[in-house]
């Protein structure tokens, strides 16, 4: 005789609450998940800031100074900007100061792409060379930005020239197969535009020692962190070309910064700068504007506190 069995099971009641509780439990893991990715990103955020300030020391040490802000050989712009310095002031070559620090990033087969008038004094070459300027160089990326993927809405910027009361960007329209990158070299508050206070340690056709900074290298900018737009959601406008991305520091820091400013998109209201010795440190949006000034200029003798960063 075949007897029936009982089976046991879930009731869909219990169910539903097993449902609710796993609901809980992930909903109280994904943040703690995404801190920890966070923090991961930011670390190599500072990690590869940190490669890009040695390599420039490097640099220095091979060449006696260190590498240009950004090479203008126009006529108002070298071997310094004059006060006829405007928007329309291109000249040859326009490479910044990664492009320069490639050979000491170990990219020195990017480097030697480039026509050897890109680097000459002044220059004789034009300021981009299709095939080396789109190389994709992991180091010069932040893990928690989008700008390696994304596609802007006008293009990518191409070099940025500043000059007495303002400063112009020019972009490739329409185009972003430039390589690309996250990290702007301190122009400090104008750059070498004369009349101008603040003067940071990478300017146009800058020449500048390590003993140059009076300030101090452990309280001077070398590079931050910058998108060249607002983060998202916002549409993103543009994304920064790394053959040449120079900022000053004239419009300050913003949470909402702007294709003009430095900005990350780190958590907390927190933009990475690296110093000029090496050192990285996470800065805060609402810094005093006093402050910020006194990180981006080389010699201009005003006194911070680093808490104040």
């Amino acid at each position: 005789m075949v007897r029936p069995r009982s089976r046991s099971g879930f009731t869909l009641i219990e169910l539903l609450v097993v449902i609710a509780i796993i609901a809980i439990l992930i909903g109280l893991l994904l943040p703690a998940v995404q801190k920890v990715r966070e923090a991961a990103a930011r670390s190599t955020c500072q990690n590869n800031m940190k490669q890009i300030a040695l390599a420039v020391h490097n640099y220095e040490s091979a060449m006696g100074v260190l590498p240009p802000g950004c090479s203008n050989s126009h006529s108002t712009m070298f071997p310094t900007p004059t006060s006829s310095a405007s928007a329309g002031s291109i000249g040859n070559s326009m490479a910044g100061t990664l492009a320069f620090s490639l050979p000491y990033l170990e990219q020195d087969n990017v480097y030697r792409t480039f026509a050897a008038g890109t680097w000459t004094w002044p220059a004789t070459a034009g300021y981009y060379n299709g095939s080396a300027s789109t190389a994709a160089i992991k180091t010069l990326l932040c893990p928690s930005d989008t700008s390696a993927t994304v596609t802007p809405a006008n293009g990518q910027s191409a070099f940025w020239i500043y000059y007495p009361g303002g400063m112009t960007m020019y972009y490739f329209g329409g185009y972003s197969g430039y390589g690309r990158t996250n990290y702007a070299s301190n122009a400090g508050y104008l750059g070498n535009i004369p009349g101008y206070p603040y003067q940071g340690p990478f300017t146009v056709n800058s020449k500048t020692k390590l003993t140059d900074i009076a300030d101090g290298t452990s309280s001077t900018f070398a590079f931050g962190e910058a998108m060249a737009g607002a983060p998202l959601p916002a549409a993103r406008p543009y994304v920064p070309a790394w053959f040449s991305f120079n900022l000053p520091t004239a419009w300050g820091l913003s949470a909402q910064p702007q294709w003009y400013q430095y900005g990350s998109m780190h958590s907390g209201g927190v933009v990475n700068f690296s110093m000029c010795d090496g050192s990285v440190r996470g800065c805060k949006v609402s810094m005093s504007s006093a402050t910020f000034q006194y990180a981006a200029g080389m010699m201009d003798g005003g006194v911070y506190s680093q808490n104040d960063l």
